[in-house]
């Protein structure tokens, strides 16, 4: 499932166990969005968190392990505390990012579900007046 806010872009997988969206990880994904946009004026742009935490309103369950910074968040579910972060990173990279990712399976467990948010680019708003060089490009 993909949608886009005015500040990010989301990507949400279907959930392994129920083969469908998770509401659960679509709000998580939405809050972290929103609390990295309210920490961005006091946080450096290199500023970055991860950590844990169960989706108490999933009806599986899940715990989920999540990472994120003022450019991308990613969550990934059903997974334990001590899983392989980084292998789970790569393997979001072989999915949201293709391009020339590859990405071989081994006899790690794979997350139920996992979410990405990107911040999309803002464009400069202008005054409303144009220059002098707008003005003459259009007539």
């Amino acid at each position: 499932m993909i949608w886009t806010t005015e500040t990010h872009q989301f990507s949400v997988t279907l959930c392994r166990r129920t083969g469908k969206p998770c509401p659960a990880l679509s709000a998580l994904a939405q809050n972290l969005a929103r609390a990295m946009q309210k920490a961005e004026p006091v946080t450096g742009q290199d500023f970055e968190i991860e950590g844990e935490c169960a989706l108490a309103a999933c009806g599986e369950g899940c715990q989920s392990l999540y990472s994120a910074s003022h450019s991308r968040i990613r969550i990934f579910c059903g997974v334990g505390e001590t899983a392989d972060f980084g292998w789970f990173d790569r393997l979001a990279d072989a999915l949201m990012e293709p391009g020339e990712q590859v990405f071989v399976n081994d006899s790690r467990p794979l997350p139920c579900a996992m979410a990405e948010a990107r911040r999309i680019a803002q464009i400069p708003v202008g005054n409303g007046t144009a220059t002098r060089e707008e003005r003459r490009a259009f007539n």
